[in-house]
């Protein structure tokens, strides 16, 4: 029973976890290129329970099946695939159609993201909410005025004139990104060339979660979560049971 409790325990530990990965979710619905999360669990390794002085040959053991510790969480896998796109008309709004990630200029080095809501400094960068300035092939992007245009490839041209090419990166597995908050993702490998990205300027990609589906895995995650507490609630009263009765024998 001491085994019961353990196993329950674990399940309303990950229970609770799936829950705040669940909420994560539904809190950033409305974040431009947010990326849905999966919690991914595995149980513990199998262990083969042994009955000891199995009569009617005392000193000798049996096997009585195998026994699971419970679960624990394995990792969080992030959902890349790409959101629905929403017409702002802003020349400041780009969305990426494809698997690239604009590149940012941030303190701790260069990260990617795939919200292009961004707006100009007073010195007329092209930069995010939190003031990461977006790169292109040459640096920093410059454009001085909201009067500019963005190509599918990125070329970027003021009053019919160059200015600078956005850069846009893909990498081999998504899932080697690393989130550090504000939409922005570090790399553990080095990026490359995206197999395909196209820039649509005035568009703004919103996230890939699904309010309705988040809502049924709430109710899911709330029940097991229930369930786990009954039964832990059951097996602490079955000892509370067991110690009075042991005692009542002195």
């Amino acid at each position: 029973m001491q085994r019961g409790l353990y196993i329950a325990g674990t399940g309303m530990m990950v229970q609770r976890r799936a829950m705040e990965n669940v909420t994560n979710n539904i809190t950033n619905v409305e974040t431009t290129g947010f990326k849905k999360n999966y919690l991914i669990t595995h149980s513990f390794d199998e262990v083969m329970l042994q009955r000891i002085n199995d009569l009617p040959v005392v000193g000798r053991g049996s096997y009585a099946g195998p026994l699971t510790y419970g679960t624990l969480v394995d990792q969080i896998y992030m959902d890349f695939s790409q959101g629905s796109f929403e017409e702002t008309g802003l020349t400041t709004d780009l969305a990426i159609a494809g698997d690239g990630f604009f590149v940012m200029e941030t303190p701790a080095g260069d990260r990617y993201t795939r919200s292009g809501a961004f707006a100009l400094t007073v010195d007329g960068f092209l930069c995010d909410p939190d003031g990461h300035y977006l790169l292109g092939q040459d640096g920093r992007v410059w454009v001085g005025t909201d009067k500019f245009t963005v190509t599918t490839d990125g070329t970027i041209t003021v009053d019919g004139e160059y200015v600078n090419t956005i850069r846009l990166v893909g990498f081999a597995d998504n899932n080697s990104l690393r989130s550090e908050g504000h939409n922005l993702f570090n790399a553990t490998q080095q990026p490359g060339a995206p197999e395909f990205a196209e820039i649509r300027q005035g568009f703004l990609e919103n996230s890939n979660v699904g309010v309705a589906r988040e809502m049924v895995d709430m109710l899911t995650v709330f029940r097991a979560y229930e369930t786990n507490q009954r039964i832990l609630s059951m097996i602490d009263e079955t000892l509370g049971k067991a110690v009075n009765e042991i005692g009542g024998l002195r």
